[in-house]
């Protein structure tokens, strides 16, 4: 699969070069399956996350 990037001003060869395989090492990595266990892949961890991590501190309760 080839597809055409343009860039403005035109790169040099060098600096195409480089974007080119910037932009390729960015998407084999985010085709690449995460090695994490499946429970940190979870959205309702990231969600409870976000959650604790935006509360108030007088919002909190200890257990």
């Amino acid at each position: 699969m080839s597809a055409v990037l343009e860039v403005s001003p035109t790169p040099s060869p060098d600096e195409a070069a480089a974007i080119a395989a910037a932009v390729q090492a960015l998407l084999s990595a985010s085709a690449a399956p995460d090695p994490g266990p499946a429970a940190y892949r979870s959205a309702w961890r990231r969600a409870a996350m976000r959650e604790g991590v935006e509360r108030a501190p007088d919002q909190t309760r200890s257990r």
